[in-house]
């Protein structure tokens, strides 16, 4: 069973705190606390601006400005740009993305560390 994305256009600014489920297609503006949902992809031209974001799955054409903590997978297209702190899983970025700020790729909650091979 598949779910038809939500999407917020281009003419719309949104302030204060963003909650969702499942899939966003986020091309307006967004400055605030926090954002937290599952999937969200933003579109190239959009921002958003918030001291939190709390994903599963994030994919940005456009710009992420604040401290992101995506668990599963962040993918940063060529027109992307993210300045602030990410804590991913996995990190895709294509040629002419921009990140500025600390990364931390962390394993998932899942997987037990093993000892070194001597």
């Amino acid at each position: 069973m598949s779910t038809t994305p939500s999407r917020v256009g281009k003419d719309i600014e949104i302030t204060g705190t963003l909650k969702f489920k499942g899939e966003l297609i986020f091309d307006g503006k967004f400055k605030g606390s926090l954002v937290e949902g599952s999937a969200l992809v933003i579109g190239e031209g959009a921002e958003v601006r918030s001291k939190s974001i709390v994903l599963d799955n994030l994919t940005s054409s456009g710009l992420v400005d604040g401290d992101a903590k995506v668990s599963q997978r962040c993918h940063l297209k060529e027109t992307a740009h993210l300045q602030g702190s990410l804590k991913t899983f996995r990190l895709a970025m294509d040629d002419g993305a921009t990140f500025a700020g600390a990364l931390e790729i962390s394993k998932p909650a899942n997987v037990i560390a093993q000892a070194p091979v001597k």
